[in-house]
C-alpha cells in the first residue's frame, strides 16, 4: 500500500531569518525575505530608540514596538537586548569599513594630511550618529559590543594601511596594522572623554586626536614619504 509523504515541518516565519537560530528545513525564499525585512526594521527600530535614549533605558519590548513587531516575535530575531545591540553595532561598523575606503577630494601632499583628514572625516560620521557614539563611547558600552568594536578596529586599521599604501612609498614597518589599530585606540580614547563631557566629539577633541595621533605615528614614519604618481593610468 502506497503511504503519502509526510508533510513538511512548519517553520515559523520569523526564525532563521539571518539569525541562525533555528532550523531552516522548509523556509521558502518569500519567508526568508519577510524576516530579513523584520530583522532590518529591528535594526532600524534599535537605532531610532538610541537616538533619544541611552543604552541602559532601551529595552526589547521597546524595539519591538518601535518596530511594529509583536513582543513575542523578536526573540526569534533576539534572544535578549544584548543581541540587538550586537547586530546594530555591527550595522555600524561595516559602514565605518565602507567610509574608511574613501578616497580623499584631493591627493594629500604629505601624509600628516592624509591622516588629519581620516580622521575628521570619521569624527564628522560619529557626531552625525548619536547612536554609534552611544555603543562605542558611552559608559554603557557592553562586553560584546566592545569586542566587535576591537574586531572592527582591525578591520578599519587594514584599510588605513591600504590607504597609506595608495598614496605614498611605505617603508616597512614591523606589525604596521598594529600601530594603526593603537591609534586608532588613541583618537577613540579622546573622543569618548569628549562624549561623557559634551555628548558630542567638539572640534578642540578633534583636534587634539588629530595631533596625538600624528605624534604617535611620527615614532614609526619619516617625517617625508615620497607620494605615489597620481597621474591618471600611473
Amino acid at each position: 500500500m502506497n503511504e503519502r509523504p509526510a508533510p513538511a515541518p512548519e517553520v515559523d516565519d520569523e526564525s532563521q531569518d539571518g539569525t541562525g537560530e533555528a532550523n531552516p528545513i522548509g523556509k521558502t525564499p518569500v519567508r526568508r525575505r519577510r524576516g530579513q525585512i523584520r530583522l532590518k526594521a529591528l535594526i532600524e527600530a534599535t537605532d531610532a530608540l538610541l537616538q533619544e535614549h541611552d543604552v541602559s533605558e532601551v529595552g526589547l519590548y521597546q524595539i519591538a514596538e518601535q518596530a511594529g513587531v509583536p513582543p513575542a516575535s523578536i526573540y526569534h530575531f533576539f534572544p535578549n537586548k544584548e543581541a540587538a545591540l550586537v547586530a546594530l553595532a555591527e550595522d555600524y561598523l561595516e559602514r565605518l569599513v565602507a567610509r574608511s575606503i574613501e578616497a580623499p577630494p584631493s591627493p594629500p601632499a604629505n601624509w600628516q594630511e592624509l591622516i588629519g583628514w581620516r580622521i575628521r572625516t570619521s569624527a564628522r560620521f560619529y557626531n552625525e550618529h548619536v547612536p554609534l557614539m552611544r555603543l562605542f563611547l558611552g559608559a554603557s558600552i557592553s562586553a560584546e559590543v566592545r569586542q566587535r568594536d576591537m574586531a572592527g578596529t582591525l578591520a578599519v586599521s587594514r584599510t588605513r594601511a591600504e590607504m597609506f599604501d595608495r598614496h605614498f612609498v611605505m617603508p616597512p614597518i614591523k606589525d604596521w596594522i598594529g600601530k594603526l589599530a593603537t591609534s586608532l585606540a588613541i583618537a577613540d580614547g579622546i573622543w569618548a572623554l569628549s562624549y561623557s563631557q559634551n555628548q558630542s566629539i567638539t572640534d578642540e577633541s578633534i583636534e587634539e586626536g588629530v595631533r596625538a595621533v600624528t605624534a604617535y605615528l611620527r615614532c614609526y614614519l619619516p617625517e617625508w614619504i615620497e607620494p605615489r604618481d597620481q597621474t591618471p593610468g600611473s
